[in-house]
């Protein structure tokens, strides 16, 4: 063997550890340690999340997202997301279009310092999870930066068109969406998370993000059953329950270990506020740190119905119970 062939046969064995490395990180789940925004306790005590597997995760830039700053990247995304689990790498990427999921167990992860930013404020949403064939199960967002175009002291009009400028929605009988790690501020959107439907799915997961500047909610579960919002850092952000009609799904929700403050605008978590007489006795919120004025943990139904349950939370240095 000449040298050259034992330089190409050496190259091609590290091309095949290399691929089969890249395969494994795709394949296996990894538990993702995270700071908790709460103090650790043995109500609180959880200090990382399951990151769900990748199956050949595809990054948009094999489609043609350039992920400069500058360029509309909406359609490569679209198209990854079509082909399957997406990666993304590090980078700026523009997503002022819709892009829609109609798939289950549909995966999206960003590398670190990758950042999904609107330019613009639209009655359109970021990501939109849409269950058209009557249902979608188990995708998931994980470890996303998200910006809008929103000033730092966010405003919205609920009369506008970019009350719909939401960073991720699902639409209808979408169940088990896992959202974790991920950050999100200054969007127009009245939520930077949102439910959606009389039958809004159930069993979502909404760990470990952190929500910034909000028009107002930060996540918000809508005709939503059986969801789990924890361990979130909001700032300025609400976390709460919202029907549209009395007779919307509610019921085993649970708001626990959160953080909530406020410095530009109002913070809250509510088990249920607004929703004409919905029964929102089946939510459950409590072991959160409620911290500031302009902060409230708000009890009461806005236009009456039955409450969630509280206990447990804390709510200080101007706080209120409303």
């Amino acid at each position: 063997m000449s040298v050259d062939d034992f330089r190409r046969d050496a190259g091609a064995v590290r091309m095949m550890f290399n691929t089969l490395a890249v395969l494994a990180v795709g394949l296996c789940s990894a538990a993702l340690a995270v700071e908790s925004p709460v103090p650790h306790s043995a109500n609180c005590p959880l200090t990382s999340f399951d990151a769900p597997a990748l199956n050949r995760p595809k990054d948009p830039r094999q489609f043609g997202a350039k992920c400069d700053g500058l360029t509309d990247d909406s359609k490569a995304f679209q198209k990854a997301v079509n082909a399957g689990d997406v990666s993304i790498a590090a980078g700026v990427c523009i997503i002022n279009k819709t892009v829609f999921v109609r798939a289950s167990h549909r995966h999206i992860q960003c590398a670190p310092d990758t950042i999904l930013k609107r330019t613009v404020s639209d009655a359109e949403s970021m990501f939109v999870y849409e269950a058209s064939a009557g249902l979608l199960v188990g995708d998931s967002i994980v470890n996303c930066n998200f910006v809008g175009a929103n000033a730092v002291k966010p405003h919205i009009d609920f009369d506008a068109p970019g009350h719909w400028d939401i960073p991720v929605l699902t639409r209808d009988n979408v169940s088990n969406f896992l959202l974790a790690g991920n950050t999100f501020r200054q969007f127009y959107g009245q939520a930077m998370f949102q439910t959606t439907g009389a039958n809004g799915g159930s069993g979502d997961r909404i760990v470990f993000n952190t929500f910034k500047s909000c028009p107002f909610y930060g996540p918000v579960f809508v005709g939503h059953m059986h969801g789990y919002v924890a361990y979130n850092k909001l700032v300025d952000c609400t976390a709460g329950v919202e029907n549209d009609h009395p007779t919307d799904n509610t019921g085993g929700n649970i708001f626990e270990c959160n953080r909530v403050s406020a410095s530009e605008a109002v913070g809250s978590i509510t088990g249920g506020v607004h929703g004409g007489t919905s029964n929102y006795s089946g939510n459950i919120v409590r072991y959160n740190v409620v911290v500031g004025e302009n902060t409230t943990i708000t009890v009461r139904p806005r236009e009456g119905g039955r409450s969630a349950q509280y206990y447990g939370n804390s709510c200080t240095k101007g706080c209120r119970v409303d």
